[in-house]
């Protein structure tokens, strides 16, 4: 009997996730999160689900405004081997330009996000 597809692991990171799983393509783990990042309400900039660019915010306003201004990125990149699909989910952004407000509110999103992610991956662990 082999296993339902599901997700394996969970690992949070500083700026995010390392995913792997079981059973799915390339292809699957990068609509499930392309599906995960449009309900959190980001948009992709670039690339593709297996490789893409997630945002949200406006790139003018945070350069206007810094570490006011909501704007999010997060790559992520997803690869297999034989056996498991690997996904990486993380911040592009480092909150620098807007100084310790910046820095802080960063840290704060990041925070949310892998808890969104960790949420939301819950539906695809092993039953």
């Amino acid at each position: 009997m082999t296993d339902q597809p599901h997700l394996s692991q969970f690992n949070a990171t500083d700026k995010g996730a390392n995913l792997t799983f079981v059973g799915y393509s390339v292809n699957d783990v990068g609509n499930i999160l392309r599906d995960f990042f449009m309900f959190a309400g980001f948009t992709m900039e670039s690339g593709t689900p297996m490789s893409g660019l997630y945002t949200t915010g406006s790139a003018g306003g945070r350069a206007l405004l810094g570490g006011l201004a909501n704007r999010k990125k997060y790559s992520v990149n997803v690869w297999a081997d034989a056996t498991y699909t690997y996904a990486q989910v993380e911040s592009t952004m480092t909150g620098a330009s807007g100084s310790v407000i910046g820095v802080v509110r960063e840290r704060k999103g990041r925070d949310e996000i892998k808890g969104q992610l960790h949420m939301f991956m819950q539906q695809f662990a092993k039953k």
